[in-house]
């Protein structure tokens, strides 16, 4: 006769094993997830990082380039008020050429010789207190000089978030704020 009773002929799992297994399972999600969505959302916060310090560059080499003089004094210059561009923003990275004349304030865009690189998720505007030439602001104004945004819908749910960085005049030289403003980043 045979004995069900030895444990090495039997074949299976038992349910105390099944829930220890669904148990590490379990811990090992609920750990794991929010890791990963951490991340996901910082290396769609890192676009918009680099693509504001990129604009700041051009803004900056605008901003100090050769200009009219008046009265013996260099003039400083802005072009006007740029996008946002795209017009819209797109949960998926897309190609956007800024300078192309459909792109809002491509005029601007392609004055800078800003166009971002590789695909964007986030809609970018370029927008200056005072455009033009020998416009320097007060630095005690309250108001910054130049603010360059981002919006864009980090989640797929319809609501944008905001990033803003801000520039300085500060003595002829365009100076960026070192802080990343974000409005609504978890929308």
């Amino acid at each position: 006769m045979w004995a069900r009773s030895d444990r090495s002929a039997r074949a299976g799992l038992t349910l105390v094993e099944v829930a220890l297994i669904l148990s590490v399972l379990g811990v090992a999600f609920a750990v794991a997830v929010p890791t990963f969505l951490r991340a996901v959302r910082s290396s769609k916060v890192a676009e918009v990082t680099s693509e504001l310090q990129r604009l700041h560059f051009s803004a900056a080499a605008y901003f100090t380039a050769p200009q009219p003089v008046a009265e013996g004094k260099r003039l400083r210059c802005l072009p006007p008020p740029a996008g946002p561009a795209p017009a819209l923003p797109s949960v998926e990275p897309v190609a956007v050429q800024f300078a192309a004349p459909e792109t809002p304030g491509s005029p601007t865009w392609k004055a800078l010789g800003y166009e971002p690189e590789g695909l964007v998720r986030y809609r970018y505007s370029f927008l200056p207190s005072a455009p033009g030439c020998g416009s320097a602001l007060p630095r005690t104004r309250p108001r910054p000089f130049l603010t360059l945004r981002a919006e864009g819908d980090l989640d797929g749910d319809g609501a944008f978030s905001r990033f803003e960085r801000s520039a300085q005049d500060d003595d002829g030289e365009l100076v960026l704020d070192p802080l990343l403003v974000m409005h609504d980043r978890i929308e």
